[in-house]
C-alpha cells in the first residue's frame, strides 16, 4: 500500500524510531560521521532539493527562496516532486542518482528508508544534506531548534492560560510523531506546558499535520471537550485547521479565553495574529534565513568546509512582535 507522507506526523517528524527526550537527539555536530566513506568530491555546481511536503501552503515560498539563493550563488537547482509519498520520494531520489547533481538536500519522510539511498549518493561522489533531521549517511544537517521551539511555545501557552483562564484550563495538543523534528517538538510542547502549568488539563493529544488534519481532529475533540481553551500544535498548518474548527464551532475570533498556537506558522495564521484574533503565538525564524541554507550548506561542503551543519535559533512571535509585519511579507502577504 502506498505510504502517505501525510503531515500527520510533522511534529513528530521523528524520524524513525528516535526516542524523543528533553535532550535533542540532534547530531549536527556529528554530521559527516556517516557509515560510508564518501568518494572524492569537488565544488558544488548543481543541487537537487528534495522537499516532499509539496502540499503545504509554505512550499511555494520555499521554492522561490531556494531559486533566488541559487541564482545569487551561481549554482543550478532542481526539484523532486514527491507529492507527499514515501515511495515516490525513494523512486525520484534513486532515479536522480545517476544525474549530474553534485549534492542533494533531502527532507526524509522516513530516514530509515533513505539511508541506503543516501549512502549510494555519497559513494557516487555526491554530498548528502539532511533537512529537518539526522541520518547516519549524511555530510551535514539543517535543523531549527526542534525541542526548544516546542518548549518555548508550550511555556507561552501555559503562561497565557494561567493568566487568562486559570490553572484548570483545558488544553488540546496536536502532535506529530513520525519524524525526528516532530517528535522533539511535541516533547518540547508537552514539557513546556507541564512544567509551567502543572495543573492544566490536557484533554486531548492527537496527531495532525495539515490544515485538514487539524480541522478534523480538533472538531472531534471539541465535540468531547467543548470548553477547551488552548490548542497548541507542533505543526503550524495543523494549527490553521484547529483555528477554523473553533470558529466553525461558534467560538468568536476575538474570544478572550481562547488561545491557539503553532510552530512554523503560515500566512493565514500570522494575519489572524495581526488582526488581534485568538491565534496568539508561534515560534518563528526567518524562512529566508532557513531556506538559504539549502544552497549555502552544500556549496560550503564543496568548498571544503568540514562543519557546514546549521541549527537555526527560533523565537516566540506574538501580536506585539515588531517584526510581525515583515514575517507576513516574507510569507507572501
Amino acid at each position: 500500500m502506498k505510504r502517505s507522507l501525510r503531515l500527520t506526523a510533522l511534529a513528530t517528524v521523528a524520524i524513525a524510531g528516535l526516542a524523543l527526550s528533553a535532550c535533542s537527539t540532534t547530531a549536527a555536530d556529528d554530521a559527516g560521521s556517516g557509515a560510508s566513506a564518501p568518494a572524492e568530491r569537488g565544488p558544488v555546481k548543481k543541487i537537487l532539493f528534495d522537499y516532499p511536503f509539496t502540499a503545504l501552503p509554505v512550499y511555494g515560498a520555499i521554492v522561490n527562496i531556494v531559486e533566488a539563493r541559487a541564482a545569487e550563488k551561481g549554482v543550478e537547482v532542481t526539484f523532486t516532486n514527491d507529492e507527499m509519498d514515501l515511495q515516490k520520494q525513494v523512486s525520484q531520489l534513486t532515479s536522480n542518482l545517476g544525474s549530474d547533481v553534485d549534492a542533494v538536500v533531502s527532507f526524509p519522510v522516513d530516514p530509515a528508508s533513505l539511508e541506503s539511498v543516501a549512502q549510494q549518493y555519497r559513494d557516487a561522489g555526491k554530498y548528502w544534506v539532511t533537512y529537518g533531521g539526522d541520518m547516519t549517511n549524511q555530510d551535514a544537517t539543517l535543523q531549527f531548534s526542534f525541542y526548544q521551539s516546542g518548549y518555548d511555545l508550550g511555556k507561552d501557552a501555559a503562561e497565557w492560560a494561567l493568566e487568562n483562564v486559570g490553572p484548570n484550563a483545558e488544553v488540546i495538543v496536536l502532535s506529530e510523531t513520525e519524524r525526528q523534528i516532530g517528535q522533539e517538538r511535541t516533547q518540547g510542547l508537552l514539557d513546556g506546558l507541564k512544567e509551567t502549568g502543572p495543573d492544566l488539563q490536557i484533554v486531548g493529544e492527537q496527531q495532525a499535520v495539515t490544515p485538514d488534519d487539524g480541522l478534523s481532529v480538533t472538531t472531534t475533540l471539541l465535540a468531547q471537550h467543548p470548553d477547551a481553551n488552548v490548542v497548541v500544535s507542533a505543526v503550524g498548518d495543523a494549527a490553521q485547521g484547529a483555528y477554523q474548527a473553533l470558529v466553525a464551532a461558534g467560538r468568536p475570533e476575538n474570544d478572550p479565553k481562547t488561545y491557539v498556537g503553532g510552530l512554523d506558522p503560515n500566512l493565514f495564521l500570522l494575519q489572524k495574529m495581526k488582526d488581534g484574533n485568538f491565534f496568539r503565538a508561534a515560534t518563528y525564524f526567518s524562512l529566508k534565513d532557513l531556506v538559504d541554507n539549502v544552497i549555502d550548506i552544500p556549496v560550503a561542503l564543496g568548498e571544503g568546509k568540514a562543519d557546514a551543519s546549521v541549527d537555526l535559533p527560533v523565537t516566540v512571535v506574538t501580536v506585539s512582535d515588531p517584526n510581525l509585519s515583515s514575517y507576513i511579507t516574507e510569507l507572501g502577504g
